[in-house]
C-alpha cells in the first residue's frame, strides 16, 4: 500500500461525530494499529519485529482517515481495521517471509487432499495423502508443519458485507481477552461466519471450533478427535480452504 498523500496540517476529518486532524485520529485510534499488529504476529516468524507491523499499520489508519465516508453505516472502527490489516498484509508480502518452495507445498497438499476427497468420497488418511504424492508418512508430516503456517495467514482474508467493506475473518473470531473486538464486531458478519462454519463437515467443524473459538492446541484438539497431530494439521488446512470457498461466494 502507498503512502497516504499528506494532507495541509490544519485540515479536519469527521470522524465518530468529532471534527479531529490526522494527526489527533491517529493518536486516538492507535489502539487498534497495536491490536491488530499484536494478532497478526502471533502467527509470525519471531523475526518479523511487531514494530515493523505497527509502522506498516499506521499507514493503514491514515488511509483511512483519507477515504473514510462517515455518511455510510460503517463504524470508523471497523473500517480502520479493515485498512491497517490490509496495509500490514500488503507489506509482508513484499517482505515474502514464507519462502516460495513452502507455498508452492502448501498449494500441492491443498490440492492433492481435495482431489482425495472428491475421488473417495470422504477425507482421505494420512497413508493415501502420502501415498499420493510420493512421500513418506514423515516427509508428508514436516510438509503439513511447514504449510500450516501459510495457512494461518489466509484466515486475514476480508469478509464482504452489504456496505462494500469487510472484516479480517481472524478478527471476527471469538476473543474474550480483548475489549477492542467488541468495538468493531459485526452481527452480520459473525452470523454468517458461523453459519460457514457450521455447513462444514464434522471433523472439520470441530477442529475449527475447538482451534479458532476455543483456543485448544493441536496436540490437544487430536485427544478430542482421537487422531494424529498430523492429521489435525491436515483437517485444518482442509476446513479452512472449505471456509475460503464458502465466504467468496457469500
Amino acid at each position: 500500500m502507498s503512502k497516504p498523500a499528506r494532507a495541509p496540517a490544519n485540515r479536519r476529518y469527521s470522524i465518530g461525530g468529532s471534527l479531529l486532524t490526522r494527526e489527533e485520529v491517529v493518536h486516538k485510534y492507535l489502539h487498534l494499529v497495536k491490536y491488530v499488529a499484536g494478532r497478526m504476529s502471533m502467527h509470525l516468524p519471531s523475526s518479523v519485529d511487531i514494530n515493523d507491523l505497527i509502522n506498516d499499520g499506521v499507514f493503514g489508519l491514515m488511509d483511512a482517515i483519507e477515504k473514510y465516508d462517515g455518511s455510510r453505516s460503517v463504524k470508523f472502527e471497523t473500517y480502520a481495521v479493515t485498512r491497517i490489516n490490509g496495509a500490514i498484509l500488503d507489506a509482508l508480502r513484499s517482505l515474502d517471509w514464507v519462502p516460495r518452495t513452502i507455498r508452492q507445498r502448501a498449494r500441492e497438499l491443498e490440492r492433492a487432499y481435495e482431489a482425495l476427497e472428491t475421488r473417495l468420497g470422504r477425507a482421505p488418511t494420512n497413508d493415501e495423502l502420502a501415498a499420493h504424492l510420493d512421500l513418506s508418512p514423515e516427509d508428508l508430516d514436516r510438509a503439513v508443519k511447514a504449510a500450516r503456517g501459510t495457512t494461518l495467514v489466509s484466515l486475514e482474508e476480508l469478509l464482504p458485507n452489504q456496505s462494500g467493506e469487510g472484516l479480517a475473518l481472524a478478527d471476527t473470531l471469538k476473543d474474550e481477552e480483548s475489549d477492542v473486538t467488541r468495538d468493531f464486531e459485526h452481527d452480520e458478519l459473525r452470523a454468517e461466519l458461523v453459519r460457514s462454519v457450521e455447513s462444514l463437515p464434522p471433523q472439520e467443524r470441530a477442529v475449527i471450533q475447538l482451534y479458532y473459538f476455543e483456543g485448544q492446541r493441536l496436540r490437544e484438539i487430536k485427544t478430542v478427535l482421537g487422531v494424529s497431530e498430523s492429521r489435525v494439521s491436515q483437517i485444518h488446512s482442509a476446513a479452512v480452504a472449505h471456509l475460503k470457498k464458502i465466504i467468496r461466494g457469500l
